[in-house]
C-alpha cells in the first residue's frame, strides 16, 4: 500500500503516514507489547492491593523499558541499552544464567510451590519471550534481523524478570530444574 491508499478498517499507519495491513508482522508485535503492558499493570494492581509495594515498585522498571522499548518500535529510533535495578545488561545476562552464584540457589523449576508471587512473574516472563518471538518475526530479513536492539532488550527483560522470581520466591523453595542426562 501507498501513503496515498485511503486507511480502511483492516489497516492501521505503520510508520508515518504509511497504511499496512493489520496481520502486519509489526502489527502484531505491537499487540503483543501492549498484551505484555496490561499483564504487567494487571500484577502491579494486583501487588498494590496486597500491601506489597516493593513488587509493584520493581515492576516500575519493567514498565519503564517497556514503554521505551514500545516508543523506539513506534518512532523506529534506537534502544538504550537495558538496566534495571541498579544492574547492567551484562549483569543481568550473568545473574540470569549462574542463580546459584548470586541467590545460592539452581536454576528453578515452575511448580505451585514457587508461590503467587513468583508465578505470576514467572507468567510474565513467559510473556515477554512470546513478545521476544513475535519481534523476530516482525524484524526478521534472511539470516540477520532490522532491530537487534529491540530483539536483545527483549531477551535481557525475559532474564531480568527471570532474576526478580528469586527474590519472590517462598523461603525453602526447593524445586530445581535439573539439565542433567539421565543414564
Amino acid at each position: 500500500m501507498s501513503m496515498h491508499d485511503k486507511k480502511q478498517e483492516h489497516t492501521t499507519h505503520l510508520l508515518g503516514a504509511s497504511l499496512v495491513g493489520k496481520t502486519h508482522p509489526r502489527i502484531e508485535l505491537r499487540g503483543c507489547i501492549d498484551s505484555l503492558r496490561a499483564e504487567l499493570v494487571e500484577l502491579q494492581a494486583k501487588a498494590l492491593h496486597e500491601g506489597r509495594a516493593d513488587l509493584k515498585k520493581d515492576l516500575d522498571e519493567v514498565a519503564l523499558a517497556l514503554q521505551e522499548l514500545q516508543a523506539a518500535e513506534v518512532r523506529d529510533s534506537s534502544c538504550a541499552e537495558l538496566a534495571l535495578w541498579g544492574l547492567n545488561e551484562a549483569e543481568i545476562h550473568e545473574r540470569s544464567h549462574f542463580p546459584e552464584r548470586y541467590f545460592g540457589l539452581g536454576h528453578i523449576l515452575a511448580h505451585p510451590d514457587m508461590g503467587i508471587w513468583a508465578s505470576a512473574l514467572n507468567r510474565l516472563r513467559a510473556r515477554v519471550r512470546e513478545t521476544e518471538l513475535c519481534a523476530c518475526r516482525a524484524f526478521e530479513k534472511g539470516e540477520e534481523t532490522e532491530r537487534p536492539d529491540i530483539i536483545k532488550n527483549l531477551n535481557r527483560l525475559s532474564s531480568a524478570l527471570y532474576i526478580l522470581i528469586y527474590k519472590y520466591l517462598p523461603k525453602g523453595y526447593d524445586k530445581l530444574a535439573s539439565f542433567a542426562r539421565k543414564a
